[in-house]
């Protein structure tokens, strides 16, 4: 448990720091790898740059979405990328404004439940100002020009929302049904770690053991339901191989074999920082 608000907000950069400087992680930015519209520098100027918007929500001022859109937009400030940290910020700021709760999972769920419509329309102005990619849905889309008129007409709040999102939309469901996959994550990361004390292959063993677990939505809107799986079985098998001999190679070969077909797993990185924030707070330390 942190001590002090500075704590939490210090520990959603660092955990954004770690998550984009693990490497290697198959088919994402990391220190060995851009893609040409988007750097691990931009990765860096983000977690720089919005300290401050996590302190204020460490120290419960503002509205969770309005907190998302504040991040969105400070983050853009500082680098000429578009969507850097969209997810990790969907994830993060509901955790860190809930840093002192003992069940954080459903002090999350209920600070969900008490924002507006007008925090609906500050994460609609969030994911368009970033240019996030999102899978499509029938109702309430992300992407309908007609969606902020019914968020309006209907009073639809964050949480409500939500509830909207398909099953594979992981970081929805991670907000909804109290960070199940992040907790997970969490374990392994510091089961990892105690017994191998290195924090780099920690947070990449759990990247990629949440990619052999989840389907990833940012594949199935770009690639297909099929090549999700496909990711996903091929991630169980390349973890398996690497727990027989922890030879980093083969987790290399299988971060160029996603690159080379332009596979990127998005939100499995949100992912992984949100487990990485949850073992800070359980007291991470290396």
């Amino acid at each position: 448990m942190f001590r002090k608000a500075e704590d939490a907000a210090t520990a959603g950069v660092l955990a954004l720091l770690l998550e984009v400087s693990g490497t290697p992680k198959a088919g994402n930015v990391d220190r060995d790898h851009n893609f040409p519209d988007l750097r691990f520098e931009h990765f860096l100027a983000s977690a720089s740059a919005v300290y401050p918007v996590f302190l204020k929500a460490a120290k419960e001022e503002g509205s969770i979405g309005k907190l998302v859109l504040e991040a969105v937009e400070t983050s853009m400030a500082w680098h000429k990328a578009k969507n850097v940290h969209f997810g990790c910020f969907m994830l993060l700021i509901p955790l860190i404004r809930c840093w002192k709760a003992g069940d954080i999972c459903n002090a999350v769920i209920e600070e969900l439940k008490r924002t507006s419509v007008e925090d609906s329309l500050s994460v609609l102005k969030a994911f368009r100002t970033s240019e996030a990619r999102v899978m499509e849905v029938e109702d309430l889309s992300l992407t309908a020009e007609e969606t902020e008129q019914k968020l309006v007409e209907q009073n639809i709040n964050l949480y409500e929302w939500l509830l909207h999102s398909p099953k594979e939309n992981i970081v929805a469901m991670e907000l909804i049904n109290g960070y199940r996959i992040s907790f997970k994550g969490r374990d392994v990361l510091l089961d990892f770690f105690t017994e191998h004390e290195d924090i780099n292959l920690a947070i990449v063993y759990t990247y990629h053991y949440l990619l052999s677990e989840h389907l990833d939505p940012l594949i199935i809107a770009k690639h297909g339901l099929k090549v999700a799986e496909e990711v996903r079985d091929r991630a169980k098998e390349v973890l398996n191989e690497f727990e027989m001999s922890f030879n980093i190679e083969i987790l290399r070969s299988f971060d160029e074999e996603l690159l080379s077909r332009n596979i990127n797993p998005g939100s499995i990185a949100d992912l992984t920082a949100s487990s990485i924030y949850l073992a800070l707070r359980e007291g991470l330390r290396f």
